[in-house]
């Protein structure tokens, strides 16, 4: 992607509870429409299957997913969140598997900020940030991802612990219906509605705003034809 071109790349915040639409929005609106090379971090792979919607390898380590990239291909499948026994020995921590994904997560953004015209996808962003906290190399792809020409994709089901900076600086934010309250309250601050507004959404319906250009829609996903 040549400089000129670079500052048209998006940063997209899909939000949503399980079943509510968002992944139609995903992989039926965005990936689809997209003719480039796709970087993916899917803690839910076995039912998200990201590796057959992109066509794509899998990958079970940044070392394979470094090793993949290097050989050329152009999408590619982190599954997070899996470690050999003998990683998690090693740490010291009550909670061993969340330490290394943490971990995990940091060296993926980095990768990710290498590339250049790459679409990266994360999904079930709460598993790996929390309201007040991110590694810093997922705030440089949420604050200046888009300098770099890549498109940055965020989901998650419960926003309320997600990393604030992030929904700041989407260019686009399409919610569907959520499950708390705390989560509505987050939305509506970002989407400047009320937490009604987002709580009484049907499924597959949704309130997306577009940032760059301050203002709210209203939709329907769309269903795949049988």
């Amino acid at each position: 992607m040549s400089v000129g071109t670079q500052n048209r790349a998006a940063i997209y915040g899909i939000v949503g509870k399980s079943g509510s639409g968002k992944g139609l929005c995903v992989k039926g609106e965005i990936i689809k429409k997209w003719r480039g090379p796709i970087l993916v971090a899917s803690p839910l792979e076995d039912s998200d299957n990201y590796t057959e919607v992109i066509k794509g390898v899998v990958c079970r380590s940044i070392t394979e997913v470094v090793s993949a990239i290097q050989r050329g291909h152009k999408r590619v499948v982190l599954r997070t969140g899996e470690f050999t026994p003998a990683q998690i020995a090693a740490v010291k921590s009550r909670d061993p598997v969340a330490a290394l994904t943490k971990i995990q997560f940091d060296r993926f953004c980095r990768i990710a900020w290498e590339l250049t015209g790459w679409m990266i996808v994360v999904e079930e962003l709460s598993r790996f940030t929390t309201a007040s906290w991110a590694p810093p190399s997922w705030k440089n792809l949420s604050t200046a991802g888009r300098h770099r020409g890549l498109t940055l994709v965020g989901v998650c089901q419960r926003p309320a612990q997600v990393d604030k900076d992030f929904f700041g600086n989407c260019s686009t934010i399409r919610c569907y219906k959520v499950g708390f309250q705390n989560d509505a309250k987050v939305m509506a601050n970002t989407l400047f509605c009320t937490p009604a507004d987002i709580l009484s959404l049907e499924q597959f319906h949704y309130i997306e705003r577009d940032v760059d250009g301050n203002k709210n829609r209203v939709g329907v996903a769309k269903l795949p034809k049988r």
